[in-house]
């Protein structure tokens, strides 16, 4: 829960996040599912497991939402820049699968 809506700054309420994704997090706590229509809750890092609500392309640059919780976060926080005119994450994502740096072993792939 964000701060502005009550939230505490504890640790356990808080989550490692790259500026950009904070920024887009703002304080909402849930987004449209774009296939369904429905407001669903954003994915919890704390409460979820990212893999099974996520799953990267095959060439590692887009993360693909495979539950409404996945697909509402991608939506709600632009995951992939797909609404952007300079899509700047696919190009870090390109050049960090470039470096064998990502997406994570542990990741599930297309």
């Amino acid at each position: 829960m964000p701060q502005s809506r009550g939230g505490s700054n504890h640790r356990d309420n808080l989550a490692l996040a790259c500026h950009r994704c904070n920024e887009r997090h703002y304080n909402f706590t849930s987004g449209l599912d774009p296939q369904t229509q429905v407001e669903i809750p954003l994915f919890n890092p704390r409460q979820q497991q990212w893999s099974n609500h996520f799953i990267w392309t095959k060439d590692g640059i887009k993360v693909l939402g495979t539950t409404s919780t996945g697909r509402a976060t991608c939506n709600r926080l632009d995951i992939n820049d797909e609404r952007r005119d300079e899509p700047s994450i696919q190009i870090a994502r390109r050049l960090w699968v470039t470096a064998g740096w990502h997406p994570p072993e542990s990741d599930p792939r297309l």
